[in-house]
Parts: C-alpha cells; sequence; structure tokens
C-alpha cells in the first residue's frame, strides 16, 4: 500500500485546520474545519485515485438481441452477485458493447462458456459463431400484428389464391386488413378486441403470368404495407374427361361444349338406344369408346357417368375401371338421379345418403371452395351425402349439408353428385358460376399430376437479400450417382446476372439434391437444371416485408440449437478486477470544499 499520498493529505488538511483555527472570528468554526480536511484530502485523492476489488464473472455473458425487453436484462443480471458482461447485437441498447460481428466478438472472448441471450435470438448461421458455448434462452413473445401467414406460391387459371394467417392485438381499435391485387383492393377483414384473430383474404386471377399482391393494414387513417404475396399463376390443367351417358342428355352435352372451351381433352360416348350409340371426340384423336378398356383409360383424368351406364357394364369393364382407379389414380363421379344401392357399383357409389324431403327434388344454395359471388341456387335431389371420415365434401349447403362428396379408393378418388344438372346455370347467363363448380369440382377428383423432376423453396418462408435461400431439386425419373450431380443456375429477371448453386445430394433421398442461394437483390428470380426439369420461380422480398417470417425463423433456430446442446453446466468462476473510483468524484468534492472556505471567509 502506498502511504505517501495519505500523507500528503494529512498534512495538507492539518494546514487549512491551522488556518481555519487561528481566524479570530469562532462562527462556522466546526464547518471551517470539515471543509478543511475535505478539502486537502480530495486535492490529494484527485491525484492519485484510489481502487476497489469488482466480482466479475469471465465465463459467462448476456447477449442482447432485437426485440429484448429491458424489464427482464434488469432481473437476469439483479439474479447474479458477479458482474456480467452484457453486449449487443443487431441492437442498439445502453450500457451494451455492440458486437458487429459473432465470430471476432468469439476470438476476443475465448473464456466464454455461457451465455444468456436475450430477445428474439440469432438466425441459424449465426448460432454457428457459438457452436460450443452454452447458450441460455431468455426469448421475448413474438410482437403483436402479423404472426402468421400462408398462401400457395402457385395457382391455376380458375382457382383462388388465399391468404390465410394470424394477426395478434393488444387493444380494442378496430383494424383492417385489405388484399391488393391489380391495383385494387379486393378483399379485407375486420380485426376487432385484443387477443389472437385468423383471417383469411381471396382473390381469383384473371390472367396467367407472376404477380406481387399486397397485404396492408389499416388502422384509422394510417395504413401500413404488411408485406407481398408473390403467385405464379399458370395455366389450367388439360385434361382428359370421358363422358358415359345413358341417353342423350343436356347435361353431358353442355358440359362437353364447356370442357372442349377449355381445351380440356373430351369425349362422350352416348347410348341412343339398344344397339346404338353415338361417340363425339373433341381436341383429341378418335378412339373406339363402345368398350371400357385399360388402354382406353389411360388417356383419360376423370370419367363422368351415371349408376345405370355402371349397372350395364360387363363385368370385366368395371373392373378395369376399378383398377384405373385404385392403381392409377383416375378419378370417377356418378351423376345420380336417386340413391344407388347395387351391389354390382358399390365399388363407385356406396355412399351413405340422408333423405331431407318427401318431395322429388329441392332447391339448394350451393357453396364451394372457388364460388362464384353470384347466387348458386341449384335444384338438387331430396338427399343429403352423410358426412363420414372418409368422405370429403367437394360441394356442400347451408346447414354443412354435403352436394357432392368423394373418398380415396388406392391412389384415386370416386365421387358422386346430388346435383344432376347443372346446366340451367349456363341458360341463366351465369357462365362464371358454371365454370367455377365444374373447374373447383375436376380439379379435386382428377388423376394427380405427377411431376418426376421439379424445384422447391425448402426455406425460408420468405426470401431476402443477404440471407441464405435453401432450394431442393427433385429427380425421381433416373438414378444418380456421386459423379452424376446436377448443375443449377439462379437467374433474376430483373437483370441478366447468373450465379452457379453448388448441389449435395441427399444420402438418405439420393433423388434429392439441396443447394444454398445467397440472394443480392429483392424481385423475381428463378433456378434451373439444363435440360432436366423446367425453370422454377421465386420471389425475394424487401428485408422489412413479413417481419413476422424473421422473428420466427430466429426464435426456431436459437430454440432448435439450444435444443441440441450436450455441453454439461459448468460452475460459475468469480474473479476480481481492480477498478480505480472516478477522480471527478474528488474533484467535485475538493471544488465544493474550497468554494465553502473562501464564501465563508467573505461573510
Amino acid at each position: 500500500m502506498d502511504y505517501l499520498p495519505w500523507l500528503l493529505a494529512v498534512l495538507a488538511s492539518l494546514l487549512l485546520m491551522w488556518l481555519a483555527w487561528r481566524r479570530r472570528n469562532r462562527q462556522r468554526l466546526v464547518w471551517r474545519l470539515v471543509a478543511s480536511v475535505a478539502a486537502g484530502v480530495s486535492l490529494i485523492l484527485f491525484f492519485s485515485p484510489p481502487t476497489f476489488q469488482r466480482p466479475v464473472d469471465p465465463g459467462t455473458a448476456v447477449l442482447l438481441t432485437a426485440g429484448y425487453n429491458a424489464d427482464t436484462l434488469e432481473a437476469l443480471l439483479g439474479q447474479k452477485q458477479a458482474e456480467q458482461l452484457v453486449f449487443s447485437y443487431g441492437t442498439k441498447a445502453s450500457d451494451a458493447t455492440p458486437v458487429s460481428d459473432l465470430y471476432t466478438w468469439r476470438q476476443e472472448h475465448l473464456s466464454l462458456t455461457k451465455v444468456h441471450i436475450l430477445g428474439y435470438g440469432l438466425e441459424a448461421q449465426e448460432l454457428e459463431a457459438l457452436e460450443g458455448i452454452r447458450l441460455v434462452p431468455h426469448l421475448s413473445a413474438a410482437p403483436t400484428g402479423v404472426t402468421a401467414a400462408h398462401w400457395p406460391s402457385s395457382v391455376r387459371t380458375g382457382e383462388s389464391v388465399e391468404i390465410a394467417g394470424k394477426y395478434t392485438t393488444d387493444n380494442d381499435q378496430a383494424l383492417w386488413l385489405y388484399l391488393q391485387a391489380a391495383g385494387q383492393k379486393q378483399d379485407s377483414v375486420e380485426i376487432k378486441n385484443t387477443g389472437n384473430h385468423t383471417f383469411k383474404l381471396k382473390y381469383s386471377p384473371k390472367q396467367q403470368g407472376r404477380f406481387t399482391y399486397h397485404i396492408l393494414s389499416k388502422a384509422g387513417a394510417k395504413t401500413d404495407t404488411l408485406g407481398a404475396v408473390p403467385v405464379q399463376v399458370k395455366p389450367a390443367q388439360e385434361l382428359g374427361v370421358l363422358l358415359l351417358a345413358s341417353s342423350p342428355l343436356f347435361e353431358f352435352k353442355f358440359l362437353k361444349n364447356h370442357l372442349a372451351e377449355q381445351q380440356h381433352r373430351v369425349a362422350l360416348h352416348t347410348k341412343v338406344s339398344k344397339d346404338i350409340s353415338q361417340d363425339e371426340w373433341v381436341n383429341m384423336p378418335k378412339v373406339a369408346l363402345n368398350r371400357i378398356t385399360p388402354k382406353l383409360l389411360q388417356q383419360f383424368d376423370v370419367v363422368i357417368t351415371e349408376p345405370q351406364v355402371l349397372q350395364e357394364l360387363s363385368t370385366a369393364e368395371r373392373a378395369s375401371l376399378e383398377r384405373a382407379v385404385t392403381e392409377e389414380g383416375l378419378g370417377i363421379l356418378t351423376v345420380a338421379t336417386a340413391p344407388v344401392n347395387s351391389r354390382n357399383t358399390a365399388f363407385f357409389t356406396s355412399f351413405q345418403t340422408k333423405r331431407l324431403s318427401q318431395q322429388e327434388s329441392r332447391n339448394v344454395q350451393a357453396t364451394w371452395a372457388d364460388g362464384a359471388s353470384e347466387t348458386a341456387t341449384a335444384t338438387a335431389l331430396p338427399y343429403t351425402i352423410a358426412s363420414t371420415a372418409a368422405v370429403t365434401g367437394i360441394i356442400g349447403e347451408q346447414g354443412h349439408n354435403i352436394l357432392v362428396g368423394a373418398k380415396k379408393a388406392g391412389w384415386g378418388k370416386v365421387a358422386i353428385t346430388m346435383v344432376p344438372q347443372t346446366f340451367p346455370w349456363l341458360l341463366e347467363g351465369k357462365e362464371q358460376v358454371y365454370a367455377s363448380y365444374w373447374a373447383n369440382l375436376l380439379t379435386a377428383i382428377a388423376r394427380p399430376e405427377v411431376q418426376d423432376k421439379f424445384w422447391q423453396l425448402t426455406s425460408p418462408q420468405v426470401p431476402q437479400p443477404n440471407k441464405p435461400a435453401i432450394l431442393t431439386y427433385t429427380n425421381y425419373s433416373s438414378g444418380f450417382t456421386s459423379d452424376a450431380i446436377p448443375t443449377a443456375t439462379v437467374s433474376s429477371t430483373i437483370d441478366s446476372t447468373n450465379t452457379t448453386v453448388p448441389l449435395q445430394q441427399n444420402l438418405m433421398q439420393p433423388e434429392q439434391f439441396s443447394g444454398t442461394f445467397w440472394p443480392q437483390r429483392t424481385g423475381w428470380h428463378h433456378i434451373q437444371t439444363p435440360p432436366h426439369a423446367p425453370p422454377f420461380y421465386f420471389y425475394v422480398q424487401d428485408s422489412t416485408d413479413w417481419s413476422f417470417a424473421s422473428i420466427q425463423e430466429k426464435r426456431q433456430a436459437t430454440q432448435t440449437h439450444i435444443a441440441k446442446q450436450n455441453l454439461v453446466s459448468s460452475h460459475e468462476t468469480v474473479t476480481y478486477e481492480e477498478e480505480q473510483v472516478p477522480a471527478i468524484w474528488f474533484f467535485a468534492l475538493f471544488v465544493m470544499a474550497s468554494g465553502f472556505l473562501w464564501l465563508e471567509e467573505k461573510l
């Protein structure tokens, strides 16, 4: 211990006390003596400040990330006797040392063994820098606003784009969500009351192409853009439809003409009398329709027929239909005019029904997922299809009754309809209702479109600039070896910039290959593996869009990383650092004490 400063402090204090004592004015003598001691001691300590021992845990640190809660930080620091090192990454915080790069930070603090993470957490690639350090989560809850949103990346013409999501609000102020497409607000939903809410917004594109819609929120006079909804509208799937009618019917005639206008391949076989039938082909070559064979059925995706036709088929023909459904994915729709209880047609028509009216028919208001805005009033049988675990409702009505139901049968589907006539919609000028009805029904039961080569955006849900996007290529058509890994190229539709993406084969699924792409700009991009698969389009959004996605990814990545930790908890090691008392305090004390002595002498 250095005694010289204290010796000087004592001498200075004694000198000032002697000067204060020898004055004849004895008023405020005690205060003069105290001020003399304070001035002498503070002057010496200002030039030679004392030190003290501060407890520090060098192996533990607190890392603040975006969204951290100040109360959580205060409570955490209050639990520890030793002082914690506090750092901030990707956010501003007072009394915290900012970190610009986690790898550099790790090298500068090699003694760290445990880090408390506050806020929303870190991304997967950022967590790699903290490998080997035990992470303790103190994650913040997701903020108010959109907490989830999903939409299809592509639809076909005639189908609707449906955006479904969740919204959280902490006040009772009414708020509106809008779907903006084609320059106008196409759909809206109102959010009321505090709590978690689900929402759905829908729009039916009128043209093919790649489009970027937007979700807007409006509270009072304030309107914000929450994020973009990129969608690729593809041409409608060209189906092969075989119509088998027991007699000339307007329903089948109008349906044939409508499907032909939609560029579907259509064949119509109509029985005119016992030995006479009529065949028609549109958008396809002529094939024999007088006998149902496996070769014939391979050319079609859907068969629409009647119970009487199924009853009159031979055993071999019905067996061919059944195999085409179960083994090849064919879809069959039976247009019923009454409940069907025949054992011969049970495979196609064994649906439980319930009678709702004693009349021969009833008027219903049909509804379906992609229904048009007009009222779809139809004439149906006095029955409804019983809802069971095996039956999926395609067309319904009010009261949750099922008018058209389908069920899986092997790889395909069999369906039955209680609406025998839909052509009156065309006679009433409701072409949109008619087209939407049949587009929805055929899409639900048609043979699945099989793709043996295709791309997928594995993660994230919302690609953003300077963040990794994982793209996966699947090829079922041929076997690949490690020497035959395909090459992939990503291009932006805005400019001619091409980026080669190295692919890595999945050892467990050798038909899959994955690559990581780091986008540099927003907008539409496409990836392809010439000459294998057609190009796959994906959209890179602005970094401010859909903030929930980034928060969700950080939280999930952090929780997954921590769950995989296999580190033994180590005891906290407290060390003591020598810290100097700030000299400014002694300077302030000296100024006050000497100022008092000077002013007191003048009084």
